[in-house]
């Protein structure tokens, strides 16, 4: 006797479910011989059914969610909607219904993540989201399935192709912050309106989710989203003088009983392993308790790679072999190796700072700064310079304003490694 098809419906049909579609129609054969039955599309959910879309005459294009709510053979929806606001009514529907959904949707996550799980428990179906945090990078999944014995101590990613392709493109050729954006925008990397990417919200929403993720609890953040407007090539080409570059990282780190957070541009020196995460390209650096670091990069948007993310969770989901969200506590507890975090000091104490030669010289000395490395351009006289900051020398510079311009250092060597009057003569380099 065969087995019924799976019912799968499809909400939106823009780049990212278009590749649902497009993967689930080529994939069919595959996917059968997984399941060990076929799947089926009934319905395509989209805004408006004026428009032509590319779909098979079993598929019904429709802009009723009734239809897809009075259809009681559905087995999972894919939520691939562009903004929380279109996919909350939708999905908090459908979970109702006792309707297991999987979404694409970081916004969406981040901001109801809890109170879409908790619908999802009380109406005992399952909500999966592996796409909404690196794209086609099986993250979420990794560190559930293959590292769920360790702890993870931080967590440090490149989680937004947009800006890692436009700091690429002003290193590579000396683009200038409006000439990357416009070229992200032709290639289809940046939207129209450019702003989640640039200013850090689509990394906060990701990091937001991983926090949830691993640890079960929002985390604590150091401040606002930081994005990379304020990156110019010159700081870019100081930075590379010091055998760095200028990357916008999320971070998370395990302190104490809390997480705390940032997404700001960082200088990464060339030692690190999200050193080398180029173009639009995402890059996650974990440091588990056992495994030790482990680096995960590959393609973090785009329609084919984010479509693999969501049909892997449907497979997953269909095969239950699914895993829920952390609970709160696990990774808190004592976990029989020596922590590598017990604060943030060795991470934190190190900084670029760039600015106006003569005034950054003065404003280090007013703060006791300890320069450890320096790089110069001609004849702008700026300066960059690697420092070791405490918390109130730190605050100190920020309070200067825009004159100049302070980035995280990420490095395998700790600042307590770099610190010394030997080291830091070896260090120095004048120009």
């Amino acid at each position: 006797m065969n087995q019924p098809t799976f019912q799968v419906a499809i909400i939106g049909f823009g780049t990212v479910g278009e590749g649902v579609y497009r993967t689930l129609e080529r994939k069919a054969k595959k996917i059968e011989a997984l399941l060990g039955r076929s799947l089926h599309i009934p319905f395509v959910l989209v805004k408006s059914v004026e428009k032509d879309r590319d779909v098979l005459p079993v598929t019904k294009v429709t802009n009723r969610l009734e239809d897809l709510l009075e259809y009681d053979r559905l087995d999972v929806v894919v939520e691939a909607s562009p903004d929380a606001e279109t996919a909350y009514p939708f999905v908090t529907e459908l979970l109702r219904r006792g309707v297991s959904v999987i979404s694409a949707n970081k916004e969406l996550m981040a901001k109801y993540g809890e109170e879409l799980h908790q619908l999802a428990t009380d109406h005992r179906c399952h909500l999966l989201y592996e796409a909404a945090v690196a794209g086609g990078i099986p993250l979420l999944n990794t560190i559930r399935h293959t590292l769920k014995t360790n702890t993870v101590d931080r967590l440090e990613g490149i989680l937004n192709g947009t800006s890692n392709f436009m700091l690429t493109k002003m290193r590579e050729e000396g683009a200038s912050f409006p000439q990357a954006l416009r070229e992200a925008q032709e290639k289809g990397y940046a939207e129209a309106v450019p702003d989640k990417d640039v200013d850090g919200w689509d990394a906060y929403f990701k990091t937001t989710i991983l926090s949830h993720w691993i640890y079960g609890k929002a985390p604590v953040w150091k401040g606002e989203p930081k994005g990379i407007r304020h990156v110019t090539v010159e700081d870019i080409s100081l930075a590379n003088q010091l055998n760095g570059r200028i990357k916008h990282v999320a971070s998370l780190v395990k302190v104490g009983d809390n997480v705390e957070a940032s997404v700001e541009p960082c200088l990464v020196l060339n030692d690190h392993l999200l050193y080398g995460v180029e173009g639009v390209n995402n890059g996650i650096h974990i440091e588990g308790s056992i495994v030790g670091s482990v680096m995960l990069q590959g393609p973090g948007a785009g329609k084919y790679p984010t479509a693999s993310a969501i049909v892997e969770d449907l497979v997953n989901l269909l095969l239950r072999k699914d895993e829920k969200v952390e609970e709160q506590g696990i990774e808190f507890v004592e976990h029989g190796f020596s922590e590598k975090v017990l604060d943030d000091s060795s991470y934190t104490g190190l900084w670029f700072v760039t600015g106006n030669e003569a005034l950054l010289s003065q404003w280090l000395t007013s703060v006791g700064a300890q320069k450890l490395t320096v790089s110069s351009l001609r004849p702008e006289q700026k300066t960059g310079a690697i420092v070791y900051l405490n918390f109130d020398q730190q605050q100190a510079l920020e309070a200067f304003g825009e004159d100049i311009q302070l980035y995280p250092v990420l490095t395998n060597i700790g600042a307590g490694d770099i610190v010394g009057e030997k080291k830091e003569e070896k260090k120095t380099v004048s120009f």
